[in-house]
């Protein structure tokens, strides 16, 4: 049996389909994938059509696998609408939920979070996988994943848990040894610490206090794809720092940075929560996203 219940030989088309390789869905599901292959032979041969075409590096739909796979992934979600309402999952939180999300934000609050969610719904199983890269939800078969800034694929659903403010800063030492600066002009003169390297191609964009907006080009320094890391290199003295007020909150209140031109105020970030379209929102999905909202808004520098 595999662990897909009722339905079987049609999940896996699906999954095969989304993951890419019949040995992708086959690590997914602790399943050899000479087994996964017989029951999809099985299936086309019960058409009596091809449905995908098959590699050792992927497996990719056939022209009709294609179009059974968008019909056959609607029905599906209509039938898994149907079961939910009628076990009552669409009215508590039951099954398993996966969240994704960042790695510094995931192990600081969410992880905790989640855990909290879990001893409310005992019945309830719980996965979180954190990635510093956005991460595709169906073929991951993540129900949500917490995400910061704008979110480029209009097909999955979201809802924005609040807007993070972001505050420019710099370790005393460095400010001591290279100069504060005093108008926006002055941070093209300094080292930046970037989260991705295609950040030192783009402007620092500021607002003055006269509502004035300014652009000014950086050069770097240090590019680390991790939130703490980077606020520990900015303690460190090795440039400015723009990040969320969130992560930087404690190196403020300690002295260990201090904000750069704090008059001029730095476009917020959305954080969101997001997910798979769907026929009906499951409970555990639902009901996590209002669990961690307000907690969410109390986080420092968090904007309704």
């Amino acid at each position: 049996m595999t662990p897909f219940g009722p339905y079987a030989e049609l999940r896996l088309f699906l999954r095969v389909v989304e993951l890419g390789t019949i040995r992708a869905a086959a690590r997914e599901l602790g399943l050899e994938p000479s087994s996964i292959s017989r029951r999809l032979s099985a299936l086309e041969a019960r058409l009596g059509t091809k449905l995908l075409e098959r590699a050792r590096a992927h497996t990719r739909p056939t022209e009709a696998g294609r179009r059974y796979y968008e019909r056959l992934r609607a029905l599906m979600a209509e039938i898994d609408a149907l079961e939910a309402d009628v076990a009552g999952e669409a009215e508590r939180p039951r099954g398993l939920l996966r969240v994704n999300s960042t790695i510094d934000f995931g192990q600081l609050y969410l992880a905790g979070w989640l855990l909290d969610f879990k001893a409310l719904h005992p019945g309830l199983d719980v996965e979180l996988t954190l990635a510093a890269q956005r991460i595709d939800l169906v073929a991951a078969g993540v129900d949500v994943a917490i995400r910061v800034g704008a979110q480029p694929d209009s097909a999955l659903k979201s809802r924005t848990l609040a807007r993070a403010e972001r505050v420019l800063v710099a370790a005393p030492a460095y400010l001591a040894r290279r100069g504060v600066p005093t108008a926006p002009a002055d941070l093209a003169d300094h080292d930046h610490i970037f989260f991705l390297s295609e950040n030192r191609h783009q402007p620092l964009r500021l607002t003055g206090p006269d509502g004035t907006r300014h652009e000014i080009r950086r050069r770097g320094g240090v590019t680390i794809n991790a939130v703490m890391s980077l606020v520990d290199a900015a303690k460190r003295g090795f440039g400015l720092h723009m990040g969320p007020r969130w992560a930087l909150a404690d190196a403020l209140d300690r002295g260990e940075v201090v904000e750069v031109l704090p008059d001029y105020r730095h476009e917020p970030m959305p954080m969101m929560a997001v997910w798979a379209p769907a026929v009906f929102l499951p409970a555990r999905i639902r009901a996590f996203v209002d669990f961690i909202a307000d907690r969410v808004r109390a986080l420092p520098g968090m904007e309704a």
